[in-house]
């Protein structure tokens, strides 16, 4: 369990990653363009949602969105869409059904690494196509506790039968790229991960030098 939630992730917080933050929000709406042409999603769930950019993105394009989320900002920092409030470092049951996509971007940098098998337990339950992204070492940031490289967060999903997807994830860098918005680091650290069956992840090799199902 994560303490002091409200007070780790306050106004100021929400003041300065909110609705407020044009050149984030901008982005941000490039990304969920790119996930929306790239996966045409009818309900997705978007896991540490944050001010709400991604969710009310995808809802105003008539995606059915499910958000999630440790702590629910002032209306006056975040997007109008429903958010359930829970830790993700307290393991819970997905009571909501299987998603078509789950995102959860730029969120696992702030989980503590001894909580981090939960989070990761928690997030593989929503749907079979994920798209993560997390800070790498150094980037810095708000609480950013367990900066990773992403070989890092490839083998922790392998361990839960997600493979990396290399060819998709460069195609939504690339989509994010031709527009070339403010931010681009944060379409650097995405990564699509692929639930695969029980038959295929003992001979799946993946990038990274890392074997599914196996040492």
């Amino acid at each position: 369990m994560m303490p002091d939630l409200d007070a780790i992730y306050d106004a100021r917080f929400y003041s300065e990653w909110g609705r407020g933050n044009e050149p984030y929000i901008r982005t941000a709406g490039v990304i969920a363009a790119a996930l929306l042409a790239e996966f045409r999603p009818r309900m997705v769930a978007d896991i540490g949602c944050g001010c709400g950019v991604y969710a009310h993105a995808f809802a105003s394009a008539g995606v059915e969105v499910f958000a999630l989320d440790g702590v629910r900002p002032a209306p006056e920092h975040s997007f109008p869409v429903p958010v359930h409030v829970q830790d993700l470092t307290v393991p819970f049951e997905n009571t909501w059904g299987r998603f078509d996509l789950a995102m959860c971007l730029e969120v696992a940098e702030h989980i503590p690494e001894e909580l981090s098998d939960i989070f990761l337990d928690n997030l593989a339950r929503f749907s079979g196509t994920l798209v993560l992204s997390a800070a790498p070492p150094y980037q810095g940031g708000h609480h950013h506790v367990n900066e990773q490289p992403r070989r890092y967060w490839v083998r922790r999903l392998a361990e839960r039968g997600f493979a990396y997807d290399r060819r998709r994830s460069g195609r939504l860098f690339d989509a994010v790229m031709a527009v070339a918005p403010p931010n681009m680091w944060m379409a650097q650290h995405m990564g699509v991960y692929e639930k695969r069956a029980r038959e295929e992840s003992g001979r799946s090799m993946l990038p990274f030098s890392v074997r599914m199902g196996g040492t």
